[in-house]
């Protein structure tokens, strides 16, 4: 029987763009589906990925520079003009980043796009307590870096661009490091930012301190809501323990069970449980109050008033 040898695919010819087709452009830049004639001049200005590819001697360029090693680069020609081929690029995508430069409603006015940085950098900095417990200890990659490394050069952004519904977030972020980390990464702010930041630091030590404190003088008192599950209530002889290595804990480590397992002494678990809710109470007030901690000229009274700014400018 005779068989019919597949057919081969016939190669998908990208197309001119309908938008990003200047006709005084000076480079034509290929994907797999669209071609763009734009200019190399703005792009580069844009984007340090096309400065650094311009650069390089035969790309971009219409003819290759004779004796050299990287000739091998030299970009092809369409119509008399330079293209570059971005290979592994999608159409789609290149058209989104080009629009951010050419299109005439951001060309100038970049609005646009500031809003969608700050509404990514905000899904990436909680605002609410359930948000923070979410994301503490979580350190997966975020803009191509370690979570840990993105906090000192997004505050340091975020103060000079002065957008200041992303800096209690950012803040908190950066008093939660190691001192030395905090030392090490400080060269990328400001003096008086780094002032606010220490002094913010040192403040939510203090809040921690509060916390134990106001339960330290309630514990004797306290009515577990007969949960005790012994004669002589627990929380009579109870007391908190290892205070010190508590105030140095971050926000996340201070969750209701992990104080009564670490920082609490034994006690039943029907008390225990008590204690939980009353430690975690205590943590719900303080966070609510967390932005008036990082006292900057932007400085918010709390969460609520800061939401609704940041609503403001993503509907403006």
């Amino acid at each position: 029987m005779d068989v019919d040898p597949p057919r081969e695919e016939t190669p998908k010819v990208p197309k001119r763009h309908d938008f990003l087709w200047f006709p005084d452009g000076n480079v034509v830049l290929a994907t797999d589906a669209s071609l763009f004639k734009v200019h190399k001049s703005l792009l580069a200005v844009h984007s340090s990925v096309f400065r650094d590819m311009f650069e390089l001697p035969n790309v971009g360029h219409a003819g290759v520079v004779p004796g050299r090693d990287d000739a091998g680069l030299a970009s092809e020609a369409y119509e008399g003009v330079p293209m570059v081929t971005l290979v592994g690029d999608k159409g789609e995508d290149v058209a989104h980043l080009l629009r951010a430069v050419f299109e005439p409603n951001t060309k100038y006015d970049f609005n646009t796009v500031r809003k969608n940085v700050i509404l990514h950098i905000s899904r990436n900095y909680p605002k609410t307590l359930r948000e923070y417990d979410a994301l503490y200890g979580y350190n997966s990659p975020m803009f191509g870096k370690r979570r840990t490394e993105c906090h000192f050069p997004l505050l340091a952004a975020a103060v000079t661009a002065e957008v200041d519904v992303l800096l209690p977030s950012l803040f908190l972020a950066c008093s939660e490091l190691d001192i030395n980390e905090i030392i090490r990464q400080s060269q990328s702010i400001t003096l008086e930012t780094l002032r606010i930041l220490i002094d913010g630091r040192e403040r939510l030590a203090y809040v921690k301190v509060e916390i134990v404190d106001t339960l330290s003088q309630q514990l004797r008192t306290m009515d577990a809501n007969g949960e005790c599950q012994n004669e002589v209530p627990c929380l009579q002889d109870a007391c908190f323990i290892d205070i010190q290595d508590f105030v140095i804990s971050s926000l996340g480590d201070i969750v209701g069970e992990q104080v009564v397992r670490y920082y609490l002494s034994p006690v039943c678990k029907g008390c225990g449980s008590f204690m939980a809710r009353m430690v975690d109470e205590e943590r719900k007030g303080k966070w609510d109050d967390m932005p008036s901690h990082f006292d900057s000229e932007f400085a918010f009274t709390d969460w609520k008033e800061l939401k609704a700014k940041l609503k403001a400018i993503l509907e403006s």
